[in-house]
């Protein structure tokens, strides 16, 4: 059991008068010895308690938090100690009693009788009276927790020092600004301004303490409204009370005040009369106190629209996730605290997922959420996008993986005038399908299952969740990488119509499996140059050539005919940097790069001309493999069994 701090101050008695005695003696004491900031500490806990129960408390059990009835602590599941000393403070009692009083009118004047006599009735009063009852601190009693701190959301809100001082700012009667301030002073209050000013620069800590004990000034000091209630006040009684208040406030919100000290405080109690002390004491506690919950209230109204604006920040990100991870958000269905999210029917989910904020949505993304394939590339690209060089689109035209893409005609492009229309109307007005004049609405993998049919149910009748465009209509195009094979369809009024030159034109448009502007900017650098051996293994035989850029070693590497080879042909790289790795390496050999062969020389893998002759390398053997699947005949109608309706929007 934890000991009292404190159990030297004794009550003369129970009775009221030895109460009132014992508290003239109580408040003498806090003034002249090293108990005023405890008193300040118990203010700051018991701040709705009266001036007479805070110091009651403050005397007897100063490290106390939560006080109540030995009953009271039974019924919320917990029970004094065996042998623990309650604490003392006072209730008031009143009584009802019944007694004669005149009737009035409505200016307040007696109401006679016909003998001139005043009407009298007989009415039920309260009249005041006190008791002594007793009350037990928490750390007395055992039993269920109790939350006693600070609660959670004041205690981020302290620890953040821009919305605790915005809330400050709030509850201010006067603004506040920071300037620099000559002297020592931290801060002022301007009488005349009606302003608070703080110095620039200082720690968060003293900045906090400082806009607090500015604002006790004023709140209790403005020279205009102390002279309208006829106040006068001492500088230093004007300080003790503005950084007791101070002291308050910080103790209240966890706020570290060991740094606060009042030295001064048994020089400016001296001469003073009960009364006067009192007044002040209650001034103190009353200020400190409105200032504690003006700041509680404002801080949760901050931290709700802050959580607000958090939430929609986070769904405006988790959201699209959501959508790629195959779940349509039910905007009608949810509330701030219940959100419903329904499956799209092309992921094959089952059940609805609920989630109480998008808080919880943040969470199961971190926990995995989904993971095919399919799924995860989705909601990477949309969570990650920076981890991602290539649109899965790209990656498409660069053979990384089986992929489609659906193409929409651009708004304002010259395919406008046949959207929605067949292709026996674009054959009949000598018209022609360009791919500059679409734009990729949606790309993904391409499944096993998948093919021209399934994709175009998908897209009309269960589209996923992440697809904004319309349904997929006559007039769109669908290209597929299916083994190695590029291929672009018209969908049709019946069917859908190869377009051979489609796929190319948009590779184009990428700038994917153009030579010249892939590998340009390594053609003058002097450190690297490239060669070309019909044998790989004996350069010396058949042809070789020399001191190349990379455009050239690829031409003369392609004019190379099988039919003579006195081996595999192939490219390589002549380094020119000086080092101790200078000469000639292999870079591509029978249509492959020797990436690993390179890359197992540290001093290869490090160097940067290496590595961008690797990489362009790659990128070209990519694209020239990818160009030699597109086929060359021309429009080609692919039919099929599904039905189709005009479509329009």
């Amino acid at each position: 059991m934890e000991e009292n701090r404190n159990t030297s101050f004794q009550l003369k008695g129970r009775d009221m008068d030895s109460i009132l005695q014992s508290l003239e003696e109580g408040v003498s004491e806090i003034f002249t010895s090293e108990r005023y900031t405890e008193y300040l500490q118990t203010m700051a806990k018991f701040h709705n308690y009266s001036f007479n129960n805070t110091m009651l408390i403050a005397l007897q059990r100063p490290d106390a938090t939560l006080v109540t009835g030995y009953r009271n602590w039974q019924s919320m599941g917990r029970q004094v100690m065996k042998g623990e000393k309650g604490i003392t403070i006072i209730a008031s009692t009143p009584i009802k009693k019944k007694q004669m009083q005149e009737v009035l009118d409505k200016e307040g004047r007696p109401v006679l009788n016909e003998n001139g006599d005043s009407i009298m009735k007989e009415v039920e009063v309260k009249i005041p009276r006190f008791k002594a009852i007793t009350v037990f601190d928490i750390a007395q009693t055992v039993g269920d927790p109790i939350d006693l701190m600070v609660p959670e959301e004041l205690k981020e809100a302290v620890n953040d020092f821009d919305l605790f001082m915005e809330a400050i700012t709030a509850v201010s009667p006067v603004p506040i600004r920071f300037d620099e301030i000559s002297g020592n002073a931290k801060g002022y209050y301007h009488n005349e301004d009606k302003e608070i000013v703080i110095r620039k620069g200082m720690s968060e800590s003293q900045t906090i303490k400082t806009a607090i004990h500015e604002s006790g000034h004023a709140r209790l000091h403005d020279r205009d409204e102390m002279k309208a209630k006829g106040e006068k006040k001492d500088r230093l009684t004007a300080e003790v009370e503005a950084e007791s208040v101070a002291y308050c406030v910080c103790s209240a919100f966890g706020i570290d005040t060991s740094e606060y000290s009042f030295p001064y405080i048994a020089n400016w109690s001296s001469g003073r009369d009960m009364k006067e002390l009192k007044t002040s004491m209650d001034t103190i506690r009353h200020t400190a106190g409105k200032m504690i919950d003006e700041l509680s209230i404002k801080m949760r109204e901050l931290l709700a629209e802050r959580n607000v604006q958090r939430q929609e920040e986070k769904k405006e990100k988790f959201l699209p996730a959501m959508e790629a991870a195959g779940y349509y958000f039910d905007e009608k269905g949810s509330t701030d605290d219940h959100l419903r999210f329904v499956p799209d029917g092309v992921h094959q989910l089952s059940g609805v997922l609920y989630a109480d904020s998008w808080d919880d949505v943040e969470t199961w993304f971190g926990q995995g959420g989904i993971d095919d394939q399919f799924t995860a590339e989705r909601i990477q690209r949309v969570l990650y996008p920076e981890r991602f060089e290539k649109s899965s689109e790209e990656m498409m035209y660069e053979d990384n993986g089986e992929r489609f893409s659906i193409y929409q005609i651009k708004e304002g492009s010259k395919a406008e005038q046949y959207r929605f229309l067949g292709m026996d109307y674009i054959n009949k007005e000598g018209l022609e399908v360009v791919a500059a004049d679409y734009e990729c609405v949606y790309s993904g993998i391409l499944l096993k299952s998948d093919d021209l049919e399934t994709l175009y149910s998908m897209f009309n009748d269960l589209p996923p969740a992440d697809f904004k465009a319309h349904s997929m209509s006559v007039s769109d195009v669908v290209v597929m990488n299916r083994n190695h094979e590029l291929r672009a369809y018209y969908v049709d009024q019946f069917g859908f119509t190869e377009l051979p030159a489609f796929a190319l034109e948009r590779k184009a448009e990428l700038g994917i499996g153009q030579l010249t502007e892939r590998v340009s900017h390594l053609d003058e650098d002097p450190n690297i140059r490239f060669y070309v051996a019909e044998c790989s293994e004996f350069p010396v035989l058949g042809e070789y050539h020399q001191d190349l850029s990379l455009q050239e070693a690829f031409r003369i590497y392609d004019s190379i005919p099988p039919e003579r080879m006195h081996g595999i042909k192939c490219i390589g790289f002549d380094l020119k940097d000086g080092s101790d790795y200078e000469g000639e390496f292999e870079l591509v050999s029978g249509n492959r790069v020797q990436k690993e062969t390179i890359n197992s020389i540290p001093y290869f893998r490090e160097n940067v001309h290496v590595q961008k002759a690797i990489a362009e390398a790659e990128k070209e053997l990519k694209a020239r493999e990818s160009a030699r699947t597109v086929p060359k005949n021309e429009n080609k109608e692919v039919k099929t069994t599904l039905k189709r309706r005009e479509e329009c929007l």
